[in-house]
């Protein structure tokens, strides 16, 4: 049996996440036989696996995200990449998060020479850089990792920051499918059913996560109404934060422009993007929440699929938003934490509809010419 490579990516479909969304774009493209792919029972994994027609290998692995069940992922991971090494010889490892997975491929080195890239997203030093062992850990598996890939230049130099050399880094962006999320007219069952007829329409799709800055937008909507009476701003998702957002809208008393969507299917959501006028996320580093304290956004994949729909974008300045958004020319980014910049930003585009429509259009342009995970794959295969 000839050699493969194998991908422990941590995140993987049915799971919803950016991560998860990462890794099945870019390897759904490669060869099945040339790779393995290690992931936990996920819930409704079989329907997944059925249909996906990828090389994936399913075990028992906790999916908790806490640093304990992280380093026990790692020693779970461990134990299968050994087994599973016996069959297939595995000639690299791609390890999806350092923590878990990219012990495991430091291990696989050590007893096997095998090689292992590692991927990190921004963020990981400073949520768990504050225990010192946890540190020394991270730097000695990226140290000694043929490859680290990170998802911005932003996230490469929280690395080499912490003495990572820049050799060690290929910067692969998060990429968006250009042909599922497009421009299209606005669905008019959906138009109903929110009341979004004659409305402007502001969207957030993002978790309900304090560093996604919903709280920000719902501030500056309610200095804006008066202004804008047909201004509405919906929110897809869920998350820990939405029960403090739901009441903060009920005491600056914008309940009904503020709608809150919640879950939506991932083939459901280029609807919602086709619905808004402006796509805004304010994205800021985490302060509040002492678990996730330092987290932010790494990349911002959301801000991709917004402008493969031909949407203009307002990003918080904070974090890799800087490659995902081209400043001035698909969209603004601006400090998510000054509400005048936000008010200011909003009312320029509100009341120029040329405006946003040259900065979607920008913005398609280059995920099409740039982003397309097409792309992303072939900067990819040359390294399984």
């Amino acid at each position: 049996m000839s050699k493969k490579s194998l991908l422990i990516p941590g995140d993987f479909p049915p799971i919803v996440s950016g991560i998860a969304t990462y890794f099945y774009e870019i390897w759904k493209t490669f060869p099945p036989e040339r790779f393995v792919i290690l992931c936990p029972k996920d819930p409704e994994h079989e329907v997944f696996d059925k249909t996906s027609f990828l090389h994936i290998i399913r075990r028992k692995i906790p999916s908790e995200d806490s640093i304990k069940a992280k380093l026990f992922k790692g020693l779970l991971y461990t134990f299968w990449t050994f087994i599973l090494n016996f069959k297939y010889k595995f000639n690299i490892i791609h390890c999806g998060q350092v923590l878990s997975s990219g012990f495991t491929g430091w291990l696989m080195n050590r007893i096997f020479n095998i090689p292992y890239i590692v991927y990190v997203y921004g963020s990981e030093t400073f949520r768990f850089g504050r225990n010192p062992f946890l540190l020394d850990m991270i730097k000695h598996i990226l140290n000694n990792a043929y490859l680290i890939i990170p998802n911005s230049h932003f996230t490469k130099n929280e690395f080499v920051d912490i003495g990572i050399p820049e050799e060690k880094f290929l910067i692969v962006t998060p990429g968006v499918d250009t042909k599922k999320f497009c421009p299209t007219i606005k669905d008019s069952i959906l138009i109903e059913k929110h009341g979004l007829k004659n409305k402007i329409v502001l969207l957030t799709v993002a978790r309900l996560d304090e560093r996604k800055g919903h709280d920000n937008v719902i501030i500056a909507l309610s200095k804006l109404k008066n202004q804008y009476p047909n201004l509405v701003y919906l929110i897809v998702g869920k998350g820990r934060e939405e029960a403090k957002l739901k009441t903060l809208c009920r005491q600056l008393n914008i309940e009904d422009q503020v709608i809150f969507i919640g879950y939506v299917q991932d083939n459901e959501l280029p609807k919602y993007y086709n619905l808004c006028d402006i796509f805004i996320l304010l994205n800021r580093q985490t302060a509040d929440d002492e678990r996730l304290r330092g987290d932010y956004e790494g990349f911002g994949i959301v801000f991709l699929e917004a402008s493969s729909c031909g949407k203009p974008v307002i990003a918080g300045n904070y974090g890799g938003i800087a490659d995902a958004v081209e400043n001035g020319k698909s969209g603004y980014i601006i400090d998510g934490t000054n509400i005048s910049d936000i008010i200011e930003t909003l009312d320029i585009l509100l009341q120029n509809s040329y405006l946003r429509t040259e900065l979607g259009n920008y913005g398609l342009k280059r995920v099409h010419e740039t982003f397309d995970w097409k792309f992303k794959s072939n900067e990819i295969l040359p390294l399984i």
